[in-house]
């Protein structure tokens, strides 16, 4: 499971400066993750109220031009507006249209899925965070509490990251396998999407660290990575650190294509 271990501070200010998480994942690895800034969520919020005050503006005139009666009907039109972040959060993976467009996404802090509950946890505390003080309370919660959260996330325990342009915590684990592929572990089968998912965060993290390749050292993280996994299969090997986990990758993809 994933878990919060401590959040980087800017040494000048007393206010925690939301930068970086370290994450320890399934494998017991530690990972630093970019949190949402202040300004991300800001912008995101600010998009998403565009994207709702044009869906209003479109419908309320489409309305008008074939019903007429735009008093009977308004109520029926922004129900989807009063549910919009709760539905998003639920069927978007932890995401709005405003937070894509910035590259943020809300997770869970124990690396648990968005239930529905805990998006609605999220979701009815918008009226502390939001309506009632007028978004006050939320911007204050984040730049106070310093790990990203709201007081919506403290609630459901989430917080908000940062992700890159081509995935984020849960990227595919997805690999190309050359042809006539023949697996080497079938006891992959015992591991989880997630697991599989940080070994490949770990190969990937192994990879672009050259301190270690041009010495000829295996990375320190696909070592402990290794032998976690050995003994989640139950099992030995003489492969390379890197090697084996990329063999997992590719035994994975096989027996899931």
């Amino acid at each position: 499971m994933l878990l919060l271990l401590k959040s980087y501070t800017n040494p000048i200010i007393s206010l925690p400066i939301m930068e970086k998480l370290q994450i320890s994942t399934t494998q017991n690895v530690d990972i630093d993750y970019q949190l949402a800034s202040v300004g991300d969520r800001i912008f995101a919020h600010l998009l998403d109220l565009v994207i709702k005050g044009s869906y209003i503006l479109i419908l309320v005139l489409l309305i008008q031009y074939t019903v007429g009666d735009v008093d009977w009907w308004f109520s029926i039109v922004c129900l989807p507006i009063y549910f919009y972040n709760l539905l998003c959060d639920l069927f978007l993976n932890g995401q709005t249209f405003g937070k894509m467009i910035m590259k943020i996404k809300v997770i869970k802090k124990d690396g648990g899925e968005l239930s529905f509950g805990v998006c609605f946890i999220r979701w009815i505390f918008r009226i502390v965070d939001f309506l009632l003080s007028y978004g006050v309370a939320g911007l204050l919660t984040v730049i106070i509490n310093g790990k990203g959260q709201r007081i919506g996330d403290l609630a459901a325990g989430t917080t908000v990251l940062k992700i890159n342009a081509k995935g984020d915590l849960n990227e595919t684990a997805y690999m190309e396998l050359e042809e006539g592929y023949q697996p080497v572990y079938p006891e992959v089968l015992k591991l989880s999407d997630t697991d599989l998912q940080t070994i490949k965060e770990v190969v990937l993290l192994s990879e672009r660290t050259n301190q270690y390749s041009e010495i000829g050292a295996p990375h320190p993280l696909a070592l402990k990575t290794k032998d976690v996994v050995l003994g989640k299969l139950g099992i030995e090997t003489k492969q390379p650190a890197s090697e084996f986990l990329n063999t997992v990758l590719k035994d994975y993809n096989y027996y899931h294509q």
